[in-house]
């Protein structure tokens, strides 16, 4: 028989979070506790009575504690003689991510260039398309980076290094071997609809992937890791109303960033409309802003709920008098059920659930919105390429083709490596795409 034995008490990030005591996963276990005679020997009692109650043995061989700057050396070895664990340490990464991040992430990040270029390395030499390149660099060389990604801001050196890579890999077949770059690699990032080749733009990317963590907290506000960060940072709110503070942590400036991809897709869902406010909140579909452009008179209106009628439908007659004609319109056509709390949704999905697809998508459409729309004839001969029912190097040949990139003399003179455009053979007419 087992008896019971005191739990310690655990650490927590602040003094509204709530105690955390111990986490496990499928074959790990992290244990939290004071860094004291008192804590050691609770931590050493709990560690026998599992023993006693399972029969298995903790391997203190292959376990290890970690300490607080601000424990000294003999509160260390007291700790480590108490629980007989010759080791003091924090593994480097854990689940391939780092476990402790200083001032300076770039060092911290170093990995995934390396992994990234070691992985394009293994392919050099390899005599493979234009088509096998982008197969590769879309299905490897940009997934293997997805999951730190999901969680921190990765430094703009370490993405532009990863960029580089995957660049001399397509212009030029190796990791190393730069080749001649005929575009510049925003522009190969663009939609394959757009002229470019559809890679993934890293820094947008890594922002879409960090706003699913926002929405996790929205969606899940009674998780472990939603109750602590709200204790730590905004205790006294909302997570979209949060204020930026100094001093924070990586995972909360990761989380901060991905925010800014919420602004601009998140829309309210109307029940009663006493949660959403008509001059703040985005709630109109079909429209710009997603709210109001601007106010007709001085009426004190301030939730959606006063711009309705006893039966809860729109007040077309206060709409009119309050709003201008284009806003007057989306509103009308905004649907409104009347009853249950108004909610926040993801516009960009149908269902309203937030997907890293669509967040990408919308933060791409974002920075290409200065372009003309005279591009919409540009458009209907990429697309006509792309769905040629021809085999891929093909299709790619034909890109390459239309934007100039095949090395003719009049393309190479142009760029001042051939001094004559004329062609090789009849040497009257220039040498071109």
């Amino acid at each position: 028989m087992v008896g019971p034995v005191q739990l310690s008490r655990g650490v927590r990030v602040g003094i509204h979070s709530s105690w955390i005591s111990h986490l496990l996963f499928t074959d790990d276990s992290i244990i939290f506790s004071e860094a004291s005679q008192r804590g050691a020997d609770r931590l050493k009692a709990i560690l026998d009575t599992y023993h006693k109650g399972s029969g298995h043995l903790v391997n203190k061989e292959k376990s290890a504690v970690f300490f607080s700057k601000n424990s000294t050396e003999v509160i260390k070895n007291v700790v480590l003689e108490t629980l007989q664990i010759p080791n003091e340490a924090l593994a480097e990464k854990y689940l391939g991510l780092p476990t402790a991040l200083g001032r300076s992430t770039e060092g911290a990040f170093e990995y995934m260039t390396t992994r990234k270029k070691g992985l394009v390395g293994a392919w050099s030499g390899k005599e493979a398309s234009c088509a096998g390149r982008e197969v590769l660099i879309k299905s490897q060389a940009q997934a293997v980076t997805t999951y730190p990604m999901s969680f921190f801001i990765i430094p703009l050196a370490t993405s532009n290094k990863m960029k580089r890579t995957i660049s001399n890999y397509w212009w030029g077949s190796s990791a190393d071997n730069k080749g001649m770059h005929w575009m510049r690699w925003e522009l190969l990032t663009r939609p394959k609809v757009k002229g470019g080749m559809g890679f993934r733009d890293l820094h947008l990317f890594n922002k879409a992937l960090l706003g699913k963590q926002g929405w996790r907290l929205m969606e899940q506000p009674e998780s472990l890791c939603a109750r602590v960060l709200k204790g730590r940072y905004y205790h006294d709110g909302e997570f979209l109303t949060a204020k930026r503070k100094k001093h924070t942590s990586h995972t909360w400036r990761a989380i901060m960033k991905g925010r800014e991809v919420l602004y601009e897709g998140l829309i309210r869902r109307l029940g009663d409309g006493r949660g959403t406010n008509v001059w703040n909140d985005r709630w109109i579909t079909n429209h710009p802003l997603g709210k109001p452009f601007t106010q007709r008179s001085n009426h004190q209106i301030q939730v959606v709920s006063e711009l309705l009628t006893a039966s809860s439908q729109w007040n077309e007659t206060l709409l009119r008098e309050i709003f201008c004609d284009f806003d007057v319109e989306a509103i009308l056509s905004t649907t409104i059920h009347g009853r249950g709390e108004d909610f926040w949704a993801w516009e960009r999905e149908r269902h309203g659930t937030y997907t890293v697809r669509s967040a990408y998508k919308l933060l791409e459409s974002k920075r290409h919105s200065h372009e003309d729309a005279s591009s919409s004839t540009s458009d209907k001969i990429w697309q006509a390429i792309w769905k040629l029912e021809v085999p891929p190097k093909v299709q790619v040949f034909w890109w390459r083709v239309l934007h100039e990139f095949v090395p003719a003399r009049d393309v190479l003179c142009k760029r001042h490596i051939e001094k004559i455009a004329n062609c090789q053979v009849c040497g009257a007419e220039r040498e071109n795409n």
